[in-house]
């Protein structure tokens, strides 16, 4: 039986290979989705202790993890396990980081923060998520900002909590290069701010949109997992693994 963490394209991808090989499976999300695979949905918020327990009890040999690059505590949770079984990190694919004066790659959002300052930004428009307000509010208090967040009830809710202004909230998914151009025209920014989502967050094209306009545009790197996991991007690697 395989444990796979999903709720994200790659989780889908992951749920979609073990049914096209009959492998048994639940698929966990911290909240409900809807969900359409052969496997076992589960939902909730798992700590180590319970997280091992489940495993015991329903004889899991391989856990994928396929959840999404900045699920930072849910990654380590499921590394600090002390069962000895495989850990799969199924992630999708990063392109290699531009070196460019206008593209800026930084490990926090405190360094975001300073490097904003710094350079006297006056203005900033965050691509970051909803959940990376209360990360930016220093900036964000002092200077005009936009934050794009998903359009649903959860996300508004979180970013009235944290005080945001409701009329610099902007709603939608990455878009094409031609759109985010659009959007970066319209606003003017003096920075734009991102996070190192790979291709399903559209990060090139954010990143094509924004030199196109000559505006800086800061990116999050994408955290860094334990040596416990096996990293993986592809279907093939993954058929190898749980079929040894």
């Amino acid at each position: 039986m395989i444990l796979v963490f999903g709720g994200t394209t790659e989780g889908k991808q992951v749920a979609k290979i073990l049914d096209e090989l009959e492998y048994p499976y639940y698929y966990s999300t911290k909240t409900k989705v809807n969900y359409e695979g052969k496997g076992t949905p589960i939902h909730g918020v798992l700590t180590r202790s319970l997280l091992e327990t489940f495993c015991k009890k329903h004889g899991i040999t391989h856990i994928v993890n396929a959840s999404h690059p900045f699920a930072v505590q849910l990654h380590q949770m499921i590394s600090d396990i002390s069962i000895t079984l495989p850990l799969i990190r199924f992630q999708r694919q990063f392109s290699p980081r531009i070196l460019d004066q206008k593209v800026s790659y930084v490990d926090s959002f405190e360094e975001a923060i300073r490097y904003f300052n710094k350079n006297n930004y006056s203005s900033l428009l965050a691509l970051s998520g909803v959940q990376t307000i209360t990360k930016l509010r220093p900036y964000w208090e002092e200077h005009l900002t936009w934050f794009r967040i998903l359009d649903r009830d959860s996300s508004r809710a979180i970013a009235d909590e944290a005080g945001f202004p409701k009329t610099k909230l902007l709603f939608g998914y990455p878009q094409s290069k031609a759109a985010e151009t659009e959007l970066f025209a319209k606003l003017s920014p003096a920075v734009i701010f991102t996070k190192e989502s790979g291709s399903n967050g559209k990060l090139e094209e954010k990143i094509a949109a924004a030199q196109a306009l000559h505006i800086p545009i800061v990116i999050l790197k994408k955290p860094k997992v334990s040596n416990r996991y096996l990293c993986i991007d592809t279907k093939a690697a993954l058929i190898e693994i749980i079929s040894r």
